[in-house]
C-alpha cells in the first residue's frame, strides 16, 4: 500500500494519459476565447491516494480560476464520482455530439482508449477516482470490443447506488488509511467491477424482484469491505434494489438462512480474523465492526462464542 497526502505538484496517475486532440467534433464543447485548453495532468491535484496490486484510488482537488477545456484518455477502466463542486461540468466522448452535465454523486464509468473532453466553469471540485490493473479488470469485465456507442454514453452517468457508496467508502480509506486499507480496497474494487460486468453483459432488461448468485456475491464483497459501520438489512436490500421485507424473504429462500443470522455469522468471522491476524486493540476492532463501544462488542462476542474477545485471542 502506498499513501500520498497533500501533493501540490501532481503527476498524471496511471489511469490517465493526455488526449491527442483537443477539438471535439460538434460545437458544444468548443472552447471560448475565455477558456483554457489543458491536459488532465495539469488540472488534477491529489489530496491522497491508495495503491494495491490491482486497484488505484485517488482523491483529487481541482480549483480553476477560469473556464477550462479538459482532454483525457483513460488507458484503464476508471470509475469516478464528484464529491463537491462549485464548478459546472459538461463532458462527452470525442466524436459523439451528446453531452452530459455532471452532478454531485454522479458516477462516471470510463472505458480505456476513448478520449473524453469536459468543459469546466471557474470554481472548485473534489473527486474520487478508482482505476484497475488492466489484466485484473479484464478477467472480470471481459472483452470490451462489443461495447456500443450508446453504452459508452450511458456509462458516463452510471446509475448504481452500490458503486456510489463504495467510492465514498474508498475515499475515506484513502484519506485515513489503516492496517486493512489495502484489503478493503481490493475487496470493494472487486465488487464494483462485478457490478460493471453485469451492466455491460445485460443485453435485455433483467427481471426485477429476483435474488441470484450475482446479488449474493455483491453482498459478500460489500460485507467483507464494510468497516466502521454495522451492516443493516435495509442497506443490503437497497444495494439489491429491493424492499427490505421482500429482500429478507428472497435471501432466506436462496440461502436457507435468515439475513439477520447471516450478518451475525459474517461479523463473527471478521471479528475472529481481526483478533487472530492483527494486533489491533479491542477498541479499534469494535469500531471496525460497527460497535459503539468495546463493551458492546465484548458482550456480543461472548454471547456468540461463550468467551471474551481477549480470551479468544490468547487461547489461539
Amino acid at each position: 500500500m502506498k499513501l500520498r497526502n497533500h501533493i501540490k505538484s501532481c503527476e498524471i496517475p496511471p489511469s490517465w494519459e493526455p488526449g491527442a486532440t483537443l477539438a471535439m467534433e460538434g460545437t458544444q464543447l468548443e472552447p471560448s476565447e475565455h477558456s483554457n485548453l489543458i491536459r488532465s495532468g495539469e488540472l488534477r491535484d491529489a489530496l491522497a491516494s491508495l495503491h494495491t496490486d490491482t486497484t488505484f484510488i485517488e482523491v483529487s482537488d481541482i480549483d480553476r480560476p477560469s473556464p477550462t477545456i479538459l482532454a483525457f484518455t483513460p488507458h484503464r477502466i476508471v470509475l469516478s464520482t464528484l464529491i463537491t463542486a462549485t464548478s459546472r461540468i459538461q463532458y462527452g466522448y470525442v466524436g459523439d455530439n451528446r453531452i452530459r452535465t455532471a452532478s454531485v454523486g454522479n458516477v462516471l464509468f470510463m472505458l480505456p482508449g476513448r478520449e473524453i473532453q469536459a468543459r469546466i466553469t471557474a470554481g472548485r471540485m473534489c473527486t474520487i477516482t478508482c482505476s484497475f490493473d488492466t489484466d485484473y479488470a479484464g478477467s472480470l469485465i471481459g472483452p470490451l470490443d462489443h461495447i456500443t456507442q450508446d453504452q459508452l454514453h450511458n456509462a458516463l452517468d452510471f446509475r448504481s447506488a452500490l458503486i456510489s457508496s463504495i467510492l465514498l467508502r474508498l475515499m475515506q480509506e484513502a484519506l485515513y488509511p489503516g492496517a486493512m486499507s489495502a484489503t478493503l480496497a481490493d475487496s470493494l474494487g472487486h465488487s464494483m467491477l462485478l457490478e460493471c460486468a453485469h451492466w455491460l453483459r445485460a443485453r435485455e432488461p433483467q427481471p426485477s424482484g429476483v435474488f441470484t448468485e450475482r446479488e449474493f456475491e455483491i453482498i459478500e464483497h460489500y460485507l467483507a469491505g464494510l468497516t466502521g459501520k454495522a451492516p443493516s438489512v435495509a442497506e443490503l436490500a437497497s444495494i439489491c434494489g429491493l424492499s427490505e421485507r421482500y429482500f429478507a424473504k428472497l435471501f432466506r429462500d436462496f440461502t436457507r438462512m435468515p439475513i439477520s443470522q447471516y450478518i451475525k455469522t459474517k461479523q463473527l468471522t471478521k471479528a475472529k480474523a481481526l483478533l487472530l491476524e492483527t494486533d489491533l486493540p479491542l477498541k479499534e476492532i469494535a469500531y471496525r465492526l460497527g460497535y459503539s463501544t468495546s463493551t458492546n462488542f465484548t458482550s456480543s462476542f461472548r454471547n456468540a462464542t461463550g468467551t471474551t474477545p481477549m480470551q479468544f485471542r490468547r487461547s489461539q
